[in-house]
């Protein structure tokens, strides 16, 4: 089954057994736009220069998400850093498409939970044990260096090590070595030299979206055009 890499993070998002976010759920919104325009610049869609985000491909990916920031960007006159279009594009109707995406693909289950005996907080079990873990090994693998890096999983390793998610599923690896690894894939010869840029924007424009430091994000994706 595939899976876009927003949905990769959403699944790494939930708790398999109690189906709670594992992470604020802010967090959460920001990560996945950060997946979005991450999956952009993988497939030649966007790039950054001048520490803006520009389309520099409008063909459609087909993927919804994908396709609606896309325009949104391309009719952006101004020019906006990455942190700017994290802020502007996370929206819980964006992440609740995701979640229900999952659960009607068999990979999550919703559960509807009474809270006081009347408000309704669903929760999202994990069905499809297998897929989580393979994603998991995955990046694993690409942590411990068995596995060759590919654009998707260097992304989604970017993206759960700023969310503070890799602390839960690889809890044996040092903080500092993690972001190591990360910043070493990131810059790696393995990809060209624009996508590896990009990464390291959206992974400083995510933790900046997280934090609230905007102005923060933007020097950091300037300094990295």
């Amino acid at each position: 089954m595939e899976l876009s890499l927003a949905e990769q993070l959403v699944l790494l998002s939930y708790d398999d057994a109690t189906g709670r976010p594992l992470v604020p759920i802010n967090h959460l919104d920001c990560g996945i736009e950060g997946a979005v325009l991450l999956s952009l610049a993988n497939a030649g869609r966007i790039a950054i220069r001048r520490g803006h985000v520009e389309v520099v491909d409008h063909t459609p990916t087909g993927d919804p998400s994908q396709d609606a920031a896309l325009v949104e960007i391309s009719e952006d006159a101004k020019g906006h850093a990455p942190d700017w279009w994290i802020y502007h594009l996370a929206s819980p109707h964006h992440r609740q498409r995701l979640v229900d995406n999952l659960v009607a693909k068999g990979v999550l289950r919703r559960e509807d939970h009474r809270v006081v005996g009347v408000f309704h907080r669903p929760r999202y079990p994990l069905v499809d044990q297998a897929l989580k873990k393979d994603l998991v090994d995955r990046i694993r693998n690409l942590v411990n260096r068995i596995a060759e890096p590919d654009r998707d999983t260097v992304s989604l390793l970017a993206l759960s090590h700023t969310m503070m998610l890799d602390r839960h599923y690889f809890p044996e690896v040092n903080h500092d070595d993690m972001r190591h690894r990360v910043m070493e894939l990131a810059e790696g010869e393995w990809a060209a030299p624009a996508v590896g840029k990009v990464i390291y924007a959206m992974n400083m424009a995510v933790m900046a979206a997280i934090t609230g430091g905007i102005a923060s994000s933007s020097t950091a994706a300037v300094s990295a055009g």
